[in-house]
């Protein structure tokens, strides 16, 4: 009787400490960073009365997705900066070339002009990495466009490379405007990129929290 006991102590210890190893593990693991958000029915307008701008370059549609993310939440325009010649759908025949436009420093030619860039207040620039830094038809972009005095925000999506280059590209052609925080989504990290873009439009001030879900009354 003694040892059945014994052995039933024992059984019930080895669970509890098999139930407590497993919590511990997936809190790290398997929790998004950020909590579920809805995508509000309607953008909300930008903080302080803003007209917000949302231009990007997208080759493989994941810098797409995300400025999506961020027109779907704040009023805006959205536009896609266009090169004049379409970049190859080949790996080995585009890394070679954006390696060498990236260290030429060359501007491939657009055919995205836009004439009202005066009228905004906000301008968010999104963009791939490649080859550590912005894809070059960021910089064409913001050398043919004039945004001293304005807000401009970065974005940008990649594999595993950092942001630090493309961040100081931008401050760099930008040198009268005010250059906010940007955001990096990374491969991989998809899943939760909604909830991260509002919380980061949320920090930086363009939103505030829970604006168009507040009762009035």
């Amino acid at each position: 009787m003694t040892n059945m006991k014994t052995k039933l102590l024992f059984l019930f210890a080895w669970l509890m400490l098999a139930i407590t190893g497993c919590s511990a593990g997936e809190a790290q693991t398997d929790l998004p960073s950020t909590p579920p958000v809805e995508k509000p029915e309607e953008p909300v307008e930008p903080s302080g009365d803003k007209k917000v701008l949302i231009v990007y370059f997208s080759h493989t549609g994941n810098t797409r997705t995300i400025a999506g993310y961020i027109h779907d939440t704040v009023k805006s325009d959205l536009v896609e900066i266009q090169t004049t010649d379409t970049y190859t759908d080949d790996y080995d025949t585009l890394l070679a070339q954006i390696r060498e436009e990236v260290t030429s420093g060359y501007c491939p030619p657009l055919t995205t002009n836009i004439e009202n860039i005066s009228s905004y207040d906000v301008v968010f620039v999104g963009y791939p990495i490649w080859v550590e830094t912005a894809a070059p038809p960021i910089r064409s972009f913001l050398m043919t466009h004039d945004l001293a005095g304005k807000t401009v925000v970065p974005f940008c999506t990649s594999g595993t490379s950092s942001a630090e280059a493309s961040d100081r590209l931008v401050r760099s052609l930008c040198p009268q405007s005010t250059v906010l925080e940007g955001i990096q989504i990374r491969r991989g990290t998809y899943d939760t990129a909604y909830e991260r873009v509002v919380a980061w439009l949320q920090k930086i001030d363009i939103v505030r929290p829970n604006d168009g879900n507040s009762d009035e009354g």
